[in-house]
């Protein structure tokens, strides 16, 4: 992916996450104008998850966790791939509490779960520089604590756990 691409995404994702922290700082009561950004912001995130994919939601949407790393990481040199899906699980992570402000605790949580499996994936790839990614699942499991993971998503995590113990 073009870096120019990479940085939009990435100061957009700011954008994102300043709305987020203003929402976190008004509590669970949300008004109108906040609802509405709220919706804007979901959109900017698909937006943004269909930029860094470079296709369409509904096509990568209907691909699976596993097709969306291989999508993400073709045609890239390792660095990069790598880039680009925890971009995705950091867009992933935020959508998620997007969904939850606006009450779709069941999509919350497929959001979540799906940036755990990626966050997990990359870090099974020894990154160059693996603390980022090791901060990344390490806050989603705290956000995930007490969830059911899938099964590979639970043998992923044994597997990061061994490694990083």
């Amino acid at each position: 992916m073009p870096s120019q691409q990479q940085d939009y995404i990435l100061r957009h994702i700011e954008t994102i996450g300043r709305l987020i922290a203003r929402l976190r700082r008004k509590g669970k009561t949300l008004g109108e104008e906040d609802k509405t950004d709220l919706n804007e912001t979901l959109l900017l995130a698909l937006h943004l998850q269909e930029k860094n994919f470079g296709m369409p939601a509904a096509k990568f949407l209907g691909l699976s966790a596993d097709e969306q790393l291989a999508a993400l990481q073709s045609g890239e040199a390792k660095s990069a791939g790598q880039a680009r899906c925890l971009t995705y699980a950091t867009l992933l992570q935020h959508t998620a509490e997007l969904y939850a402000y606006r009450g779709s605790t069941d999509l919350a949580l497929g959001a979540r779960l799906l940036a755990l499996y990626i966050a997990l994936s990359v870090a099974l790839e020894s990154p160059a520089d693996a603390a980022p990614v090791r901060t990344h699942v390490r806050d989603l499991l705290a956000i995930l604590d007490g969830a059911d993971l899938p099964p590979s998503t639970r043998e992923m995590l044994e597997q990061f756990e061994t490694r990083t113990t």
